[in-house]
């Protein structure tokens, strides 16, 4: 296997916004956590901001103890918001978002619900630097499928009232991924980065199966998993859970 060539964390730093949106399954989070992560490392200064006010999805403030070593600054709701699903967000972390000085990490819904939660943001953040990453695991229902993707795509830059600038290929199986998923993955989003002119920034792996993303032609953030697998449904063999 050659060596694979690693996204560089320190050029990301250039955008004060770096905005991560996917659909359930996407595996939006780990990949802000991971970056946040990645940043603290690399002593780059970042806030880490929990912004997912979808419940169904694991949001960060569902994983603080797992990365609590890591020391990330993170800014989430209050404990009591926990099992809310309203887009309300506290002033302090309004304030947060208006603070020069650091790179901010927005993990945010993927669905126009959760997107749309941060289009009374906008101008806050078009008046700054930013990038938008739309995360594509195509082994999820309704990104499965270059027009499903586009259909998303649309649909979260409505409600957001934002461009996605980027994808990220995080096509997935978890433990059964292969290096053939993987570059299914990549033919489909390829094809959509054609129809779009929205560039492929890097694929995704866990770190400790890197080899499933050999030969995929963009660079690589390996991935230190943080989320549990959701349990099987009784009855159901079809159910996956991503990176």
């Amino acid at each position: 296997m050659e060596e694979l060539e690693k996204i560089n964390i320190s050029s990301l730093a250039g955008k004060e916004f770096l905005i991560f949106g996917g659909r359930i399954g996407s595996g939006k989070t780990e990949v802000a956590v991971n970056l946040a992560i990645k940043m603290k490392q690399q002593k780059i200064n970042s806030v880490l901001f929990d912004m997912d006010m979808v419940k169904p999805y694991v949001r960060i403030r569902d994983i603080k103890k797992q990365i609590n070593s890591y020391n990330l600054s993170i800014v989430s709701p209050p404990d009591i918001t926990r099992t809310l699903d309203l887009p309300i967000y506290p002033p302090y972390i309004i304030g947060s978002l208006m603070e020069k000085g650091a790179v901010k990490i927005l993990d945010i819904g993927g669905d126009p619900y959760g997107a749309g939660s941060i289009a009374q943001f906008r101008n806050i953040i078009e008046s700054c630097s930013y990038n938008f990453y739309f995360v594509i695991n195509s082994k999820r229902p309704e990104t499965s499928t270059e027009d499903e993707i586009i259909e998303s795509l649309k649909a979260v830059e409505h409600a957001s009232r934002l461009k996605v600038t980027h994808f990220i290929l995080n096509t997935n199986l978890r433990w059964e991924t292969t290096g053939k998923i993987v570059m299914e993955g990549y033919d489909i989003l390829k094809e959509v980065s054609g129809k779009t002119d929205i560039p492929i920034a890097f694929v995704c792996a866990d770190k400790n199966h890197e080899d499933v993303i050999d030969g995929v032609p963009v660079p690589a953030l390996l991935l230190e998993l943080f989320i549990k697998p959701l349990p099987e449904l009784s009855g159901s063999s079809n159910r996956k859970s991503s990176f």
